[in-house]
């Protein structure tokens, strides 16, 4: 047939070259990637110019504003009326020109106040939020009545509410003034003898009613008294006084309700299992077993 060759030879066939798999980047054809800091500083730079846009309003703002009302909050001991009088005049005026640093220490120089925090808000209030001290005991020394505090500040006696009134009296309390300050504690040895002995009347069940008195006197010769009755029950300066008056409870009520109040001058209650009194009038003792 004209025109029509048969070659039984295949010969070579024509080359394939690969295509580029699907979805890769031929960085021939496309710029490089835009990196990303590039869109990240603009918007930081723009959350801090409204940053600092925001802090200068509300600088100016607060320049506007003027002292409305003085709140005073976490007092118990201590009248509201009497701490509001330490703020003043600043009612009516600019917020911004109470220094609380200055109000701070005007309130730090109460006795019956630890701290104090000030807070000044936008409405125009100056809120005030003290933390008081607590009353342990109270102390006599002559004529001059003073309170004892948790910590051993000796603070001056004042009428307090009817929750605080009720404070153990003491006699005997040698104190020291606290250097740089204003103020005088209790001696640190007499007033661990002290609080260790508040602790154990709260705990216990019976003399916390009875105990009224107590007298820090020589080296081991802290003793306390009962409303009532001239007795002096010995506990010394040793502590342990948690036993010690539990023997004072069982002597209350094995001897004392029988022989009534004025029986004993002197009970000591210092010896193991032992209780030692001192008849009143008489001088003679006898030892009982609690």
């Amino acid at each position: 047939m004209k025109g029509f060759v048969y070659d039984d030879d295949p010969g070579t066939l024509p080359e394939k070259h690969d295509e580029p798999a699907a979805g890769l980047n031929d960085m021939t054809d496309s710029g490089p990637a835009e990196p990303r800091w590039r869109f990240i500083v603009p918007v930081l730079l723009v959350l801090v110019v409204m940053l600092v846009g925001l802090g200068i309003y509300a600088r100016h703002w607060q320049k506007s504003v003027w002292v409305r009302d003085i709140i005073v909050s976490g007092n118990r001991l201590l009248d509201t009326g009497e701490l509001r009088e330490k703020a003043t005049g600043l009612l009516g005026r600019d917020l911004d020109d109470v220094d609380d640093a200055v109000l701070t220490k005007r309130y730090a120089e109460l006795p019956y106040i630890r701290r104090a925090g000030i807070t000044k808000e936008m409405n125009g209030i100056v809120r005030v939020t003290v933390e008081e001290r607590v009353p342990m005991v109270k102390v006599v020394n002559g004529d001059k009545v003073q309170v004892i505090d948790t910590e051993g500040y000796i603070l001056p006696y004042r009428d307090l509410p009817p929750s605080s009134s009720r404070l153990l009296q003491v006699t005997g309390m040698k104190t020291r003034h606290v250097k740089g300050t204003h103020l005088k504690k209790a001696d640190e040895k007499h007033f661990a003898v002290l609080k260790e002995m508040v602790e154990a009347l709260r705990a216990s069940e019976y003399a916390r009613l009875l105990v009224r008195d107590v007298c820090l006197e020589g080296e081991n010769g802290a003793y306390f008294s009962v409303a009532g009755t001239p007795t002096s029950f010995i506990v010394g300066n040793d502590g342990d006084y948690k036993e010690k008056l539990k023997k004072f409870e069982i002597f209350w009520q094995k001897v004392v309700e029988k022989m009534g109040l004025d029986g004993y001058e002197k009970v000591d209650l210092r010896f193991d299992k032992r209780v030692f009194a001192v008849e009143s009038g008489r001088g003679s003792s006898q030892r009982i077993s609690p």
